[in-house]
């Protein structure tokens, strides 16, 4: 909606200083230099606001203000300079406030000004008081009205509270010492005190009085209640008006700060845990991707969601790191309430209390597992589910690495299936494939976590062992064997497999250690079958 704004100042700039410092295309700023032109625009247009230079009238001495306050248009006025004379005549008028613009102060606060309106247009108050002492309050409600509040008026706590839990909409209360059934500064205890009311912002006030003392001891218990500002009967326009505007800055803020908290929420995947990894916050997104309620995830730990395929020593390694007082970051799969998976791109920061004592962490975790499927499909064996060439080639060179700068011994174990050109022959290469998917799955039962296992190709297999000499490869090939030996296929009566070992050498490189490997394995296979072979 456009709020037109009618100016008629004779600082000519001001309409661009105001378009400039505000920068909202709901502002419509319509100039008039001159009175005819003013009253002119008062005939063709509604104006949701006029600021107009004090000084302009028409040749009976009728100030152009007055024709404005005359449609009703609430209506700041403008003056150069302020003196008392001035100031007398100005509180006269029932304007919303007056502007010195001569210098900059004075026209931010017009643009202040401006945007209180539009925030504060057609908002509800609710006001609080004695109604015998409505009189007093006359300058507090008609300072609410020019504002262009609506205010809604109640003499007890009863009415009050009943007012406030039927309208959702009201968000500023304005609580008298002296309400009709009691005390103001319960009324405000008893709203503070309420969650539905928890984005109220209450005001308290109390008439003037000759006892500086009674009144400073009932403006201390009203902010010890919860109120955000305090005002004295009668009012001051001005100091009513800049602190009006200032509660204005803090709800637009606040309200800022709530959307960036619930976008986070709803969007970014945030748990928070205690020291001992006990989950204490999880984000509306965290709950999405896991399946799980906040309250299924609260005060459980978070090995509710580990997924069996991560390795031990990630996690422990994660908590060394954390211990240190260390962030971590890494990728993790983690399991579904209703059993599948995702991937995480995950950050784990210490939380500190405010000694600088480490209270809990936090995590804030991405979404990647679009990203790792694409990763799987690339790197992954279609048949089988294990590693693929690529795949292997990636492993070994950084386990190649790893030998060549630490020295730290790995080992190859080469698998080849016995007579599985008679398998496929004898029941087809369904039966055949459904033997390569058992026997891969055999091997990776076998194998520990650190090991690698591709496919090589047709019925072979290749393992990689990181950390392992030759003789404890052999002990693992040879429990791999007697694991294939054992297995009850489907249709086919036993399948058996050959081996062939080989370890890491200074001379070594990863051609001549694959060589060595399938040397091994021609080996086995030459000697008999089912076996396992070495080459040093």
């Amino acid at each position: 909606m456009t709020h037109k704004i009618l100016v008629s100042d004779s600082d000519v700039k001001l309409v661009a200083f105001l378009q400039e410092r505000i920068k909202d295309k709901r502002f419509q700023f319509i100039l008039a230099l001159s009175l005819e032109q003013v009253l002119e625009q008062l005939q063709t247009d509604k104006f949701f606001a006029a600021i107009v230079d004090f000084e302009i009238e028409d040749e009976n001495n009728k100030k152009l203000i007055e024709y404005i306050i005359e449609k009703n248009i609430p209506t700041i006025a403008t003056v150069d300079e302020l003196t008392l004379e001035k100031y007398n005549q100005l509180i006269k008028y029932p304007i919303i406030d007056y502007v010195i613009d001569n210098n900059y102060a004075g026209k931010f606060y017009l643009a202040d000004l401006l945007q209180g309106l539009e925030y504060f247009n057609h908002k509800k108050v609710l006001i609080c008081y004695d109604n015998k002492n409505s009189l007093k309050l006359e300058g507090l409600v008609q300072a609410f009205y020019s504002l262009l509040f609506e205010p809604i008026l109640a003499t007890t706590r009863n009415e009050a509270t009943t007012i406030l839990s039927k309208d959702d909409t009201i968000k500023l209360v304005y609580i008298d010492e002296d309400i009709e059934d009691g005390n103001g500064i319960d009324l405000c205890r008893q709203i503070k005190q309420n969650i539905n009311y928890k984005d109220v912002v209450v005001f308290g006030g109390a008439q003037n009085r000759e006892a500086e003392q009674e009144l400073k001891e009932i403006r201390g218990r009203f902010y010890k209640s919860g109120v955000i500002d305090f005002i004295i009967q009668p009012i001051d326009k001005e100091q009513f008006n800049t602190n009006i505007l200032s509660m204005m800055k803090i709800l637009k803020q606040k309200k800022r700060l709530d959307t960036y908290v619930e976008t986070v929420d709803k969007y970014v995947l945030i748990s928070i845990t205690n020291l001992q990894g006990i989950i204490v916050y999880a984000s509306d997104a965290f709950c999405n991707i896991s399946g799980y309620s906040k309250e299924e995830l609260i005060g459980k730990s978070h090995n509710i969601i580990r997924h069996p395929d991560m390795p031990s020593s990630l996690y422990k390694k994660m908590w060394e790191t954390l211990k240190q007082e260390k962030a971590w970051s890494g990728e993790i799969k983690n399991r579904k309430k209703d059993g599948g998976y995702y991937w995480v791109s995950v950050k784990i920061e210490p939380i500190y209390d405010g000694f600088g004592k480490v209270m809990g962490y936090q995590s804030v975790r991405f979404d990647i597992t679009d990203k790792k499927k694409v990763e799987e499909l690339s790197l992954t064996d279609a048949l089988t589910g294990v590693c693929n060439r690529r795949k292997f080639d990636e492993v070994i060179e950084y386990q190649f690495s790893i030998w060549k700068r630490f020295k730290k011994e790995f080992s190859l174990i080469f698998i080849d299936l016995d007579d599985f050109k008679q398998v496929n022959d004898e029941f087809g290469h369904n039966v055949g494939d459904k033997v390569l998917k058992q026997t891969s799955s055999v091997i990776k039962k076998s194998i520990r976590e650190v090991d690698t296992i591709s496919r090589w190709g047709g019925e072979e297999f290749v393992i990689i062992c990181p950390y392992t000499d030759s003789e404890g490869a052999i002990k693992l090939a040879e429990k791999i064997r007697e694991a294939v030996e054992n297995e009850k296929f489907h249709l086919v009566e036993n399948i058996t497999a050959s081996l062939g070992v080989s370890s890491s050498k200074p001379d070594d490189n990863i051609e001549f250690l694959i060589e060595k490997a399938d040397r091994a394995l021609y080996k086995a296979k030459k000697l008999g079958k089912n076996r396992v072979e070495t080459i040093e």
